[in-house]
């Protein structure tokens, strides 16, 4: 072979291997797409984002800034519980000015050396940084967050190389976070009561097995409060349903102000609310019990601008126990409720627990 034949095979040879190389990158990218449109809701996404995306483009971080002006996406995240991993890397913006003042998001991507001074708010949990890519992400001409990508290698994220891939990709992502924001909110729509806003009966009923199942598994207690309203009906019948919506509405909001972070509170129907305390002992739960009723029975309730009643409640706790009747969710709810039937016959406002 004639050197000058020799040369052109080898620079077909190189041609031919950067050839594959880049079709096995898009092969790459197509499947992450395809996960990234694939995913179930709005915390497999995130999770894809921030942990597998690291992983498989070889990244030394990565954090997601969203803007939630309304805390819309963190309520929506209220009933999961969030890896610690995700800890300084998954963040809120709470108006687009403190995007770009806070964070210092620009509004075009943006692929430079690491500025300790620009980028330490987005990557406080790393120092070791070289390189970063900041890429805000635009839905339908607004910005609604960045995804941002940062490496030890100082030439991986240069000015003007790869920005058209990125912002592909961050199209990608925008379209998905929309639409497992939609979903998300669709699906707890139909776990939310309408009238009180808090959740409904059907969320309660899901919960409840999950929970049971972990205080069996940990081997921690589970009290259940199941909680009547006194004398409910008269209120409809004596001042209509407009002021017995009223009250539900008032006390939802008392129960949701006592409660702890880690407790579930739902209307369980009519003038029935029911709250799982996790982790807690029958005396706490006892505590706990006896605080709402004071508080209620103390409450003026508006009922109109001019007029206002008081009102007292009933509670039944029952505690999971293996060591007694109470070992299935199915059986302590029973006995919650059983409980508080007591209550009622034993002259309301007061709680009782099974026995």
């Amino acid at each position: 072979m004639s050197s000058r034949a020799e040369f052109l095979q080898n620079k077909l040879d190189a041609l031919l291997t950067i050839a594959n190389h880049n079709e096995q990158k898009q092969t790459h990218f197509q499947e992450y797409e395809l996960s990234l449109l694939n995913s179930s809701g709005l915390f497999e996404l995130l999770s894809i984002l921030l942990e597998s995306h690291q992983v498989q483009f070889q990244l030394t971080e990565v954090a997601l800034v969203l803007l939630d002006p309304e805390y819309e996406f963190q309520r929506l995240l209220d009933s999961y519980e969030i890896p610690n991993a995700w800890q300084n890397r998954l963040l809120f913006a709470d108006s687009e000015q403190a995007l770009h003042q806070d964070y210092k998001i620009p509004y075009r991507p943006r692929l430079s050396e690491y500025i300790p001074q620009q980028h330490q708010a987005l990557f406080s949990n790393n120092n070791t940084l070289r390189s970063v890519a900041i890429l805000p992400l635009i839905r339908q001409h607004k910005i609604i967050g960045s995804l941002n990508l940062g490496s030890r290698q100082v030439d991986r994220f240069q000015s003007g190389i790869g920005t058209q891939f990125l912002q592909h990709l961050t199209a990608v992502i925008s379209a998905c976070l929309e639409n497992a924001r939609l979903q998300e909110s669709i699906k707890q729509l139909g776990l939310l009561d309408p009238l009180t806003a808090i959740n409904n009966r059907r969320f309660f009923d899901q919960r409840v097995i999950e929970e049971t199942s972990l205080a069996q598994r940990n081997n921690t207690p589970l009290s259940c409060l199941f909680i009547d309203l006194d004398h409910f009906k008269s209120i409809n019948d004596q001042y209509g349903h407009q002021a017995g919506d009223n009250v539900l509405k008032q006390a939802a909001k008392i129960f949701t102000d006592i409660m702890r972070t880690s407790d579930i509170l739902a209307r369980y129907g009519g003038e029935e609310f029911v709250i799982l305390l996790t982790n807690t002992p029958l005396q706490t739960a006892y505590d706990i019990a006896e605080r709402i009723r004071k508080i209620i029975a103390a409450h003026d309730f508006k009922i109109s601008s001019s007029q206002s009643l008081s009102i007292t409640l009933s509670i039944g706790i029952a505690v999971l126990d293996e060591s007694k009747r109470i070992n299935t969710s199915q059986q302590l709810i029973k006995a919650a409720d059983e409980a508080v039937y007591d209550a009622k016959l034993n002259g309301r406002n007061r709680v009782h627990h099974a026995i």
